[in-house]
């Protein structure tokens, strides 16, 4: 087989991750519409929506880590000359099965509100956002399944291209049902939530229609394969939900706080998470490239990608990184005008620069652990780098010390270089297998 050249490994990451990227920010500005309306609603709106997503995201996003398998293992198959397009139906299935377990978990958080208790106003907002919000659950998992279905073949304009039309889409649907614009009900709060579901739907909604050529494939259930999307995929949605559960932690607990923190805790972790769709997007390129490079047993390409992939990831992280560092105003400006909350939001928007290169570099070296099905040490180190190192930290400096809600991003900081110096290791280990295995 032909020797792979590191630029044309780094152009075939660029021209796969390329559309991802899109489509993963359209994604991500769902949520971010949200955010913008509730900004422009009202400050306890705005903190409000930001603790009902904390609430919901370790569920709804942890389990579209049981989905995340689909894309890598289809490549490994592809890699040995398997014909993947018989698997269609056998992941409509799997999607549908992980849709029903994610609106059944979202719909508990619902009862968990009063128990913590934010307050009558805050407890009203966030209660009505699960209760609708719950059921989009069914739209996520069946459009995440085909996105990954198609990112196996390297097909990625469909999804992504949905994924960015749903993004205008949303925003517009959010501030029609909020303040009752163009004609539509005023529904206020509960018009984001609606909004979001409807968005949702449409959107695997038309993914699916776009897909109809495989409609005709066989509609028998493959148990093996989707057994083992789900041991591949485990340790994916655990690894996601250590992580995620450790950001939500942190809403959770900046929320004892002043609402203008709590505002502004809710803004730097959503300026965070579209940021984070970049490296997100060169993981998911780069373990689907992994995962079909190790089908072919060609174990160089294996370390060329792993190798561009991690420079594309540090490129971008210092990039974004810099942006938050010499602009936050600007870039908080564009969410509220509100003075206290950009304030606060400046000051952790530094901590959010800080940490980067380390997010970056994390979920790369996840992602071509996935690659080569190795999933499992991922979670560990998520799980010591955040619940045992920068929690604790985080809540002695938010609750001990005058940082307040900064004290909480100085832990994740340090939690994400302690993940990104463990999987760094855990590649090199695996490295040295495939050398011997050559």
């Amino acid at each position: 087989m032909e020797t792979l050249k590191r630029s044309d490994a780094l152009k075939q990451l660029l021209i796969f991750a390329g559309p991802i990227i899109f489509g993963q920010i359209g994604l991500m500005l769902i949520g971010t519409g949200d955010m913008i309306i509730a900004g422009r609603y009202s400050r306890e709106c705005l903190a409000a929506i930001g603790l009902a997503i904390a609430i919901l995201n370790p569920i709804q996003i942890s389990l579209l880590g049981l989905q995340f398998s689909i894309g890598p293992i289809l490549a490994q198959m592809r890699g040995k000359g398997e014909d993947v397009s018989s698997a269609y139906w056998t992941i409509i299935c799997y999607s549908i099965l992980v849709a029903i377990g994610s609106g059944l978990l979202s719909l508990l958080t619902y009862f968990l509100v009063p128990l913590i208790d934010y307050g009558p106003e805050l407890n009203r907002i966030i209660m009505t956002y699960i209760l609708i919000t719950s059921f989009s659950s069914f739209g996520l998992c069946l459009y995440q399944g085909i996105k990954e279905f198609y990112q196996s073949q390297e097909k990625t304009f469909a999804a992504n291209i949905t994924a960015i039309a749903a993004a205008v889409f949303n925003l517009g649907l959010n501030y029609a049902l909020v303040f009752g614009a163009w004609g539509f009900p005023s529904l206020k709060e509960a018009g984001l939530a609606w909004a979001s579901l409807i968005c949702r739907m449409v959107m695997s909604g038309v993914l699916f229609f776009m897909s109809f050529k495989f409609w005709k494939t066989t509609k028998k259930i493959d148990w093996t394969l989707m057994g083992k999307f789900w041991r591949v995929g485990a340790p994916i949605s655990a690894s996601l939900f250590f992580e995620i559960m450790a950001f939500c932690i942190v809403t959770l607990f900046v929320g004892r706080f002043a609402e203008d923190q709590i505002a502004a805790n809710n803004l730097a972790l959503n300026i965070g998470s579209l940021a984070f769709m970049i490296p997100l997007s060169i993981s998911s390129a780069v373990a689907v490239k992994v995962g079909h490079a190790y089908g072919e047993k060609h174990f160089s390409r294996i370390h060329i990608y792993s190798q561009m992939s991690l420079l594309l990831a540090v490129f971008f992280a210092i990039l974004m990184g810099l942006g938050f560092y010499l602009f936050p105003h600007a870039i908080l400006s564009f969410y509220t005008a509100d003075t206290e909350v950009i304030e606060w939001g400046k000051k952790i928007l530094f901590w959010v620069a800080c940490f980067q290169l380390f997010d970056g570099a994390q979920v790369t070296l996840s992602g071509i652990l996935r690659g080569l099905s190795v999933t499992r040490p991922s979670s560990i180190a998520i799980f010591i780098g955040y619940w045992i190192i920068g929690i604790p930290l985080g809540y002695y400096l938010g609750f001990h010390t005058d940082l307040e809600a900064q004290g909480f991003w100085i832990g994740l900081a340090i939690s994400l270089a302690v993940v990104a110096l463990m999987l760094g290791v855990v590649l090199k280990s695996q490295m040295r297998l495939l050398l011997k295995a050559k």
